[in-house]
């Protein structure tokens, strides 16, 4: 009898509890990040709350850690971790939309395609992850970079209420007529308080949209850089540009190949707004030499699938920097990074972070790092294992290479590399969060239960 065979309380749970030996255990503990090969006691498929206050309450008693399966779609593999008790929300995605009141409520488990699917019968929407099948809880917990930031902030900034089952197996509510401080905390403070079991979010009305975007080759990236860095300081909050280098020239619809070799880069647009004000706020890039693209009307559903979803099972380092400002220097750094890509998949994202994102919500935000310009990201992807050290050290020496730029020395949790430091998990906080966010944890979780995540340890 193994461990996980003894743990007392998992007869009760109402879904599949897959332990080591069990057939579909090696699926289930199957995450994003293909370089993660990790190895849970046990994987407690919860359907209800009550089934995760199960679990929670069962790992406690048999002294496991605890980890939180959402979406699974966390680089750094936070979602399994060897030995823990896994709690697998992926079969809670239920969304309720009360269109009079603005709001969603949507289950810990969802993907942002269930979120925008029920929201957009309402005209209703708020910041999801730019790619569909992203899940819900780990992009907002950790803040939340979406298309319409700009003019309703980031994905956390956006969380007026959660239920939290928090490490002692209590249902807490934050927000509303329950705990503000957890509340904050969940702003981007990262799964350190809990599993989330639902989110209220603030919904927002829909206008136009127009989007595309304009490339030019990866040998002119960096006068294209500085162009947009010019446009994002100037441009109003309905624009959210988006950089990625190297790629094709031309953008595939979903379910298209792609077009042309991946030599250029790409800078796409977002504009909630009308077309005239797009073509304005955009014409400078249009009007650079060589500069292939445009743009046209396109629904929410369009903008949001057009990335297409996320592979599971290739191999993934990615690391960056919020910076300051994308200044000439950084801008030429960038560049530099973009024509000594190793090969496979890997390339430079770099997101425009303005408007409303800049502006913390009321109450406030853990999140620390709204000041920012921009956040730039190396991404390695790759598909063979030998190429392993190659893709690394080029994630590496691109991200030291933009840290003269740096807003605080830290990227954004929601791509920071397996072995993310955690010196650079405080300095994404800044020194007076952090502390806050320590006392919080040491309340709900003085044990350190929940600790398989960018990790705030409690306070002493």
């Amino acid at each position: 009898m193994t461990l996980a065979d003894a743990i007392p309380g998992l007869e009760r749970i109402s879904g599949p509890v897959t332990r080591p030996g069990d057939p579909d255990y090696d699926a289930a503990r199957q995450t994003f990040n293909g370089t993660v090969d990790r190895h849970p006691a046990v994987i407690v498929g919860c359907l209800t709350v009550d089934d995760v206050v199960t679990a929670v309450r069962a790992a406690r008693a048999a002294g496991l850690s605890i980890a939180v399966r959402g979406g699974g779609h966390g680089v750094a593999g936070h979602a399994m971790a060897d030995g823990a008790l896994v709690v697998d929300l992926r079969r809670m995605r239920s969304v309720t939309v009360d269109s009079a009141a603005r709001q969603a409520r949507v289950a810990g488990g969802a993907l942002w395609e269930d979120v925008d699917r029920a929201t957009l019968e309402h005209g209703l929407a708020t910041t999801g992850g730019t790619f569909v099948d992203t899940g819900v809880a780990g992009l907002t917990l950790t803040g939340g970079i979406g298309h319409l930031m700009g003019t309703a902030g980031f994905t956390c900034d956006n969380v007026v209420g959660a239920q939290v089952v928090t490490a002692d197996g209590s249902v807490v509510v934050a927000g509303g007529d329950g705990d503000q401080e957890l509340l904050w905390a969940l702003r981007g403070g990262g799964g350190n308080f809990g599993v989330v079991t639902e989110f209220v979010f603030s919904l927002h009305p829909l206008g136009p949209i127009h989007a595309g975007g304009y490339t030019v080759p990866v040998d002119d990236a960096e006068g294209a850089l500085v162009v947009a860095a010019d446009i994002a300081r100037s441009a109003p909050g309905e624009l959210m540009l988006i950089g990625v280098g190297p790629t094709t020239q031309l953008r595939p619809l979903p379910g298209e190949d792609p077009v042309g070799p991946s030599e250029f880069l790409r800078i796409s647009g977002v504009f909630q707004g009308a077309l005239t004000a797009a073509e304005a706020t955009l014409a400078p890039l249009r009007d650079l030499p060589g500069a292939v693209g445009g743009l046209m009307p396109m629904t929410y559903d369009v903008v949001q699938g057009i990335t297409g979803t996320l592979p599971f099972g290739l191999r993934n380092y990615w690391k960056g920097h919020f910076l300051r400002d994308l200044e000439p220097g950084a801008a030429g750094a960038v560049a530099d990074a973009m024509r000594n890509v190793p090969g496979g998949h890997s390339l430079l994202l770099i997101e425009s972070i303005g408007g409303r994102a800049r502006e913390e919500p009321l109450g406030g935000a853990s999140f620390g790092q709204r000041e920012a310009r921009w956040n730039v990201s190396a991404l390695g992807i790759w598909e063979d294992p030998a190429e392993d050290a190659t893709q690394i050290a080029w994630v590496r020496e691109t991200v030291d290479g933009l840290r003269p730029w740096s807003y605080s020395g830290a990227g954004y949790g929601n791509y920071a590399p397996v072995d993310e430091t955690a010196d650079r998990v405080r300095a994404g906080f800044g020194d007076e969060r952090y502390a806050r966010l320590r006392e919080i944890k040491r309340r709900y979780d003085p044990d350190n239960v929940f600790r398989h995540n960018l990790n705030i340890p409690p306070a002493d």
